[in-house]
């Protein structure tokens, strides 16, 4: 897949985002439980935004002359690397009190993460890099295509917890989360225990899915 849809994957899920967290049935629903545990519906919606916004938090703190003094981060390591990461930890606090500013604001900030990312994205170069995680780099479009985790399965987390379908999304976004999914899984179980958990479930000695 080339930058051009990679990089449309998140500004179009972005702004499905914003359609969603600026919705009446999130609005009226803001201090009430989500579909993930301990966490409210507001605070969920603010997760959301800020996975988002994650994406112009680490272009605006990486130089486009910082090269890498260590591996780069994949799609799939990423996510491993995100687990150790501090901040993991702290996720639903964080998320908790950005909530706390309220429907409205939040709201807003929404709008202008999707505002931001249709404008700066398909200025960045296709070999830009970004540094995640500390000094941790990885390319700009793999890190696009792990927002399809943080925002694409974000959406539906929010749309189930207040009553409403998910909503549509590109076929590029669907396969792209199916993609990351099945290579965490692989990663932490072998190929072997994957095609068992799919398609031989008698021989599946191990659980291999959810991987979250």
């Amino acid at each position: 897949m080339d930058s051009v849809r990679v990089r449309r994957m998140v500004i179009d899920s972005s702004a499905v985002a914003a359609t969603l967290v600026n919705s009446p049935q999130v609005r009226d629903q803001w201090g009430g439980p989500s579909a993930l545990a301990g966490m409210t519906v507001g605070a969920l919606a603010a997760h959301l935004v800020r996975a988002a916004g994650a994406t112009l938090a680490y272009l605006d703190r990486t130089d486009v002359e910082t090269k890498p003094d260590s591996e780069l981060l994949t799609k799939v390591t990423y996510f491993h690397a995100a687990v150790d990461s501090p901040i993991h930890d702290r996720i639903k606090e964080v998320s908790a009190d950005e909530a706390s500013a309220g429907h409205g604001q939040v709201a807003n900030r929404a709008a202008e993460v999707a505002d931001l990312l249709a404008e700066r994205l398909p200025n960045e170069s296709a070999d830009r890099l970004v540094g995640a995680l500390g000094d941790r780099m990885l390319t700009l479009d793999d890190f696009c295509r792990t927002r399809m985790i943080e925002i694409g399965m974000h959406i539906d987390d929010l749309a189930h917890s207040v009553g409403m379908p998910t909503p549509a999304l590109s076929p590029d976004i669907t396969a792209e989360i199916i993609d990351i999914v099945m290579g965490i899984a692989r990663q932490q179980n072998g190929d072997w225990s994957v095609i068992h958990a799919l398609a031989r479930s008698e021989r599946c000695s191990t659980q291999v899915f959810p991987v979250f």
